[in-house]
């Protein structure tokens, strides 16, 4: 294994922003399997979108605490191949903070070895630094497990999936864990228009929060009810907590701002697949 001549800690933003969202991939996966520089995810499949047998690499440690994993380093020049086969159908490739060659190197590999690879990714990594003054809604309420199918269908709708099962699986799991996910849901005429689910890792950080996914039903669009979610979220959380997500869309850039949130970073990424996931 070959490592880069400098080694860096890595930023706060990236490294807080990375683990919370290993970690909420965690706390909803069948299994989760340590591998080089990354995890495997086994969680519940989603066919449609490749989500049955996933497997995250960054060119750094993200384990928690990350204070003296800062060292960037180079992947086995067979990684590809090792992937492949232990039986890994999808690899998101973290190129954030790595030299533009090695990261091409990696996935030129991939490429050879078969896989399809979508380079030059980017999201957006938003930080809300401290908790304004943000007010809760009549129309928002903590979901359980009665409210399992409504916001599964707001979830589906919202994304344009078709299989509901893995939501519904998956849901149920962050509703069994009340202390790591705070799912909340927005009632109009008795349907959930629209939803948020906030990641709390505060078994190994009191301090952190993610918002891991939120979504409004078409239906439901351009009314301000996404905002209005939340915001009743954010409401709720204690006082000191700084609260990351990652966002693609400029409107939704702009709705995040609003609540406070300001661009911290930019995370690269390219996503590797066999032809057959297709």
């Amino acid at each position: 294994m070959v490592h880069h001549a400098r080694s860096s800690i890595l930023p706060k933003w990236y490294a807080e922003a990375k683990f919370l969202q290993s970690e909420s991939m965690r706390m909803v996966s069948d299994t989760t399997d340590n591998f080089i520089f990354g995890r495997i995810f086994r969680t519940p499949t989603n066919q449609g979108h490749r989500d049955g047998n996933h497997l995250r690499m960054s060119f750094c440690h993200l384990e928690f605490p990350w204070d003296c994993n800062g060292v960037l380093a180079d992947p086995p020049c067979d990684i590809a191949r090792i992937v492949r086969d232990i039986g890994i159908d999808r690899c998101t490739v973290d190129c954030t903070l790595v030299n533009g060659r090695v990261a091409d190197s990696v996935l030129s590999g991939f490429e050879k070895t078969g896989f399809v690879c979508e380079r030059n990714l980017e999201d957006y990594v938003m930080c809300l630094d401290a908790i304004v003054t943000l007010t809760e809604s009549q129309r928002v309420r903590r979901a359980d497990e009665k409210d399992i199918t409504g916001v599964a269908l707001c979830n589906a709708r919202s994304f344009g999936y078709t299989d509901m099962s893995w939501l519904v699986e998956k849901l149920l799991r962050q509703l069994r864990q009340p202390d790591s996910f705070r799912v909340y849901a927005l009632y109009i005429r008795e349907q959930v228009a629209a939803f948020a689910v906030i990641y709390t890792p505060w078994e190994k950080s009191k301090d952190l929060a993610f918002v891991q996914v939120m979504g409004t039903d078409p239906e439901f669009r351009r009314q301000g009810l996404a905002y209005e979610v939340l915001a009743h979220a954010l409401a709720l959380l204690p006082k000191g907590v700084r609260v990351y997500l990652e966002a693609v869309d400029p409107a939704a850039i702009a709705l995040y701002e609003k609540l406070g949130f300001a661009v911290v970073g930019k995370a690269m990424s390219a996503e590797c697949w066999l032809p057959s996931l297709k």
